[in-house]
């Protein structure tokens, strides 16, 4: 739980988020299960590698919504 929240926190820093902004994409991007199923892994690496995990994964789910609405 400290790391998800170390992780929120490094997000809304790097982007100049609120605390509720960062909180409200993670939750709508599934970033939460993302952290936590790949801590294992994460938790290791540096906040720059965390950020563009998460940047991938954003990626990731926008091309995917979009291909539904196909």
């Amino acid at each position: 739980m400290k790391y998800l929240l170390f992780c929120i926190e490094q997000y809304k820093k790097a982007r100049g988020m609120s605390g509720k902004e960062a909180y409200q994409l993670f939750v709508k991007y599934g970033f939460i299960d993302y952290i936590l199923d790949l801590y294992e892994v994460l938790h290791i690496q540096g906040t720059r590698y965390l950020l563009e995990e998460l940047d991938e994964y954003q990626a990731y789910q926008d091309a995917r919504g979009s291909r539904s609405n196909i």
